[in-house]
């Protein structure tokens, strides 16, 4: 008797083999089949396992559990003789099992371990099996349990059977998770592929990947996938969505014409309504039930009220029984609601078992919903943008839940509760985003110059770093302006890359040898210390003119120029009576004159006895990029912050041979007044991605930001998205309060106020005190009081540029030099002596005695935007220092400020800088006046603005 083999026979085997004569035999002639004591038709039909023991109580097994395969398979070569076979009486009790004559199965050990494990690789997947191991029901026994023993007898006649059982059985074990589907990572060859999938499954497992992983990725891969992806009745609306971002001419044309049809034009008072008739005018599958499907919504909050909306508004489709009323309750559920919440409840309802919806379905309609409403803006038709970004979000969420396996950070810092960045994280792993791995999938080559355009806490620093893990063959150069983020960088980065600032590397080619002759500056060019190296001339005063020399200096110093011109110069200054003048052609003709000298001077290694010309920071920096530096032995270079670097720094960059990588966020320049451009944009590049997804907050603070990106700087085709995670703009404060403002009044102001409370709050001023310049303030104070009473009270001066005043023009003097020259920050501290007075010693001292070194001591955290940058805060109080917001168009005469219109009605306000009034169209479906809310009970991030 032969044993079966296990098969898998395709559409065209199965009708080959009907063809064949073996395959007729059995039908055909039925009579001349093989003679068997059993049933003929055994094996044909489904077994039931019967008799077993319960499995476990409380437990459920799962169907990995089946498949886990000891690491060694122990086979015997020789067959052994003899063996008996197993009958089963006829007792009809003891018939119902089949089972009990079943050998040849392979031997488990005890010791049984998941495939996934590496030893599996020298394991071949076809595994030969004899007759004496054990048989599949001691596998089946380790699963089920024991089955009750049952009374058998042995037929001599049968004994030589068993000869033909040790035929090879074909094990076919599951090859992950996935069940290969994501490719295998363990066996040689792989039980199947995804080029065995119909057309049908491939299309309903695309529909749901991005549309840029659509046409760089799949549709390169093949071309079968081709034809899938590039099929117009494949996610059609999809598709068009992306096609009418870009301007595309056919995109512009069916969606502008689609407008005209349905009225949807800003001309028509009902065109939001005229949206609602085309979506439920979509064709729709014959097996969908309508009232299946609306009877899965009626869960929803909103539903109630879209159906009450759309028999008032469209009470033609009252009657119909067809699947138009079903789409029109849905776009007003989703018109209707609040946030990216009510979208995910409603696709949750729709994927309801009741529900004969597809998920492709339901995304397509969100796609054209979605098409619409973008186009109505763009067509200045005033509608709100919050609809379509709870859409957008939406659907971004789904698309890119499926991120690559966890990677492990090798390295990280002790965590901070107060400031959660990158390195302070204490997530033992990173998950990869589509726009993240597709960074990844780019091998850097020598010449080539990749940008990166990142939005605020998209991960940038973690995808560079992963960038290094993967590419441990090549060896990179992280180069980056704070000295902080640099040592930082030491301790996440691998061995491969080497972290450094641009100055360091300046100073150990040339800094370091002014510092050995003594001639080094760690601070700024001054217009003080400027003006006693230049000479006496006639017209601008000599402090004005310190400050237009030190301006030309510091342009110079920055720009990729070898020599001091005139278009260094500054273009205005302030006069005596402190208003802008325009410079004049001699005035900067003699500027360039003097920097020349002072440049000349400062650069001398020796001949400077008095030492008065040091080297500053950013002129050995200049020093070094005129050099022509040859940064060798890396094979590419990440430039973090890209967006501020100076023209210098970019000329030292691009000269290198290597591969460039430049990553920044270039709506984040904060530096262009240090001479900073906007390297993201000027500078060519080879290749550009984006990361758009952020992992710092939740739609609600993502839409705030999004809304400020398209109000204020026109950014619409690359949208801001977060996470999943809750989030508040008008919530409780929770966690960690951080106080953020524009300038260091503000935040002296705050930190007054705390420090002034009857209760003790311990605060931490963000860098700290000394950079902060608290004791410059109360120096400037003692300044300001009169010789007689500084002698009298012992108040002596400390910082030594306020004391240069005290025997010249006093405090008076300090404050014109201050005006004359333009310096904002020695004027903010000036102002701050004026207001606070002689209240100045003791709020100094308070602050002095509530503040903390740690920030995780600190109950609040105070400091500016520029401070905090790349930082992350439990709750976030901002300051209304900023500046003021426009008003709404419909009522010129009301000036609000910004804190107030924030607080009031964030996303109302955000709304009207387009110029219009978003719920005007909403009020057309509800006489309810529908109000768009930017918050949630439950959050973990807040915003108070």
């Amino acid at each position: 008797m032969k044993r079966f083999k296990k098969m898998h026979l395709t559409a065209d085997d199965c009708e080959a083999l009907s063809k064949s004569s073996e395959g007729l035999s059995s039908l055909t002639q039925p009579l001349n089949q093989r003679q068997s004591r059993g049933d003929v038709n055994r094996g044909l039909q489904p077994t039931h396992r019967t008799r077993r023991q319960p499995r476990a109580q409380g437990q459920q097994k799962n169907i990995m559990d089946y498949f886990k395969i000891s690491q060694k398979q122990q086979v015997v070569a020789g067959r052994t003789k003899n063996i008996s076979i197993k009958e089963e009486l006829l007792d009809p009790f003891f018939a119902e099992d089949d089972e009990s004559n079943i050998s040849n199965v392979m031997e488990t050990s005890s010791d049984s371990s998941s495939f996934l494990e590496d030893e599996y690789m020298e394991n071949s997947r076809k595994r030969p099996l004899s007759s004496t191991a054990p048989s599949r029901l001691q596998i089946e026994n380790d699963l089920w349990g024991e089955p009750e023993k049952k009374a058998v007898v042995v037929h001599p006649e049968h004994s030589q059977i068993n000869e033909e059982l040790d035929d090879e059985i074909e094990i076919e074990p599951v090859p992950d998770a996935h069940y290969g589907l994501l490719g295998t990572r363990n066996w040689d060859i792989p039980q199947g592929s995804i080029e065995d999938l119909p057309d049908e499954v491939l299309r309903s497992i695309f529909a749901f990947l991005p549309v840029t992983d659509l046409y760089q990725s799949l549709s390169l891969v093949c071309h079968r996938w081709r034809i899938i992806v590039s099929d117009p009745r494949f996610i059609p609306w999809k598709k068009l969505y992306h096609q009418y971002l870009v301007k595309e001419d056919v995109a512009l044309r069916r969606v502008e014409q689609i407008l005209q049809d349905f009225a949807i034009t800003d001309q028509h008072k009902e065109c939001i309504l005229g949206l609602i008739r085309y979506v439920s005018a979509i064709p729709t599958s014959r097996h969908v039930d309508p009232r299946a499907v609306l009877q899965c919504l009626k869960c929803h909050h909103l539903f109630s009220r879209a159906e009450v909306c759309i028999t008032n508004k469209l009470p033609d489709l009252q009657s119909n029984t067809g699947p138009e009323k079903m789409w029109a309750i849905i776009t007003a559920m989703v018109l209707f609601s609040d946030g990216v919440r009510d979208i995910q409840r409603l696709m949750t309802c729709l994927q309801r078992p009741c529900s004969s919806l597809s998920l492709v379905d339901v995304t397509e309609t969100l796609y054209c919903i979605a098409t619409l409403l973008y186009a109505m803006r763009e067509k200045n038709i005033t509608i709100t943008n919050r609809i379509h970004y709870n859409i957008f979000y939406c659907l971004y969420l789904m698309e890119n839940a499926s991120v690559t396996a966890p990677q492990m950070v090798e390295e990280g810092t002790p965590s901070s509760h107060c400031r959660q960045d990158f390195w302070s994280s204490n997530l033992s792993e990173v998950k990869l985003t589509h726009e993240q791995q597709r960074i990844l999938n780019h091998k850097i080559e020598h010449g080539q110059i990749v940008k990166i355009m990142a939005f605020a806490g998209t991960g940038k620093t973690s995808t560079l770093v992963k960038y290094a893990e993967k590419f441990a063959d090549l060896s990179f150069l992280y180069v980056t302006f704070n000295k902080a983020v640099a040592e930082r960088g030491r301790l996440v980065f691998p061995r491969n890359v080497t972290c450094k600032t641009f100055h360091s590397l300046a100073f150990g080619s040339v800094g370091k040898h002014y510092k050995e002759k003594g001639k080094l500056n760690f601070s700024k060019l001054s217009a003080y210390s400027v003006s006693f190296l230049i000479q006496n001339r006639e017209g601008q005063s000599v402090f004005i003119r310190g400050k237009t020399v030190s301006q030309t200096l510091e342009n110079f110093f920055a720009s990729s120029d070898e020599e001091i011109c005139e278009e260094h110069t500054p273009i205005w200054f302030k006069n005596t009576h402190g208003e802008r003048k325009l410079v004049s052609p001699e005035e900067k003709r003699i500027n360039v004159e003097e920097a020349k000298d002072i440049w000349h001077n400062m650069k001398k290694l020796d001949g400077d006895v008095e030492r008065k010309y040091k080297m500053t920071c950013d002129g050995y920096l200049k020093l070094w990029q005129l050099s022509k530096p040859q940064l060798s032995g890396y094979d590419a270079i990440f430039v973090d912050e890209a967006q501020d670097c100076t023209p210098a720094i970019v000329d030292i960059v691009l000269s290198q041979t290597c591969g460039v990588i430049l990553v920044g966020d270039p709506h984040q320049q904060i530096y262009s007044f240090r001479g900073a451009v906007n390297t993201l944009y000027t500078v060519p590049h080879t290749h550009i991605y984006y990361l758009t997804q952020s992992f710092r907050f939740g739609p609600e603070i993502a839409y705030v930001g999004a809304t400020i990106l398209d109000v204020c700087k026109g950014i619409r085709n690359k949208t801001l998205v977060g996470g999943n995670q809750e989030g508040d703009i008008r919530g409780n404060m929770e966690g960690k309060i951080t106080m953020l403002s524009r300038s260091n009044f503000t935040v002296f102001e705050d930190a007054a106020k705390l420090a002034g409370r009857e209760r003790q709050i311990k605060i931490h001023i963000i860098g700290g005190l000394v950079r902060f310049g608290l004791s410059k303030i109360y120096d400037i104070w003692k300044l300001s009081q009169p010789a007689d009473e500084r002698v009298k009270a012992n108040l002596v001066i400390n910082d030594s540029f306020i004391k240069r005043w005290e025997e010249n023009e006093g405090f008076i003097g300090l404050k014109d030099y201050a005006t004359r020259v333009d310096d904002k920050e020695l004027e903010m501290k000036i102002r701050i002596v004026e207001k606070f007075k002689e209240r100045i010693p003791e709020l100094v001292q308070k602050i002095k005695s509530s503040h903390v070194l740690q920030e995780a001591m600190a109950d609040y955290l105070i400091g500016t935007v520029h401070q905090a940058k790349g930082l992350e805060f439990d709750t976030v109080l901002v300051a209304d220092d900023f500046v003021d917001v426009p008003c709404p168009r419909d009522n010129n005469q009301r000036r609000p400020q910004f804190i107030i219109e924030i607080i009031l009605s964030c996303s109302s306000l955000l709304a009207t800088q387009r110029g219009h009034t978003w719920d005007r169209h909403c009020c057309e479906l509800c006489s309810t006046f529908l109000v768009l809310l930017c918050c949630s009970n439950k959050s973990q991030n807040h915003i108070i603005l």
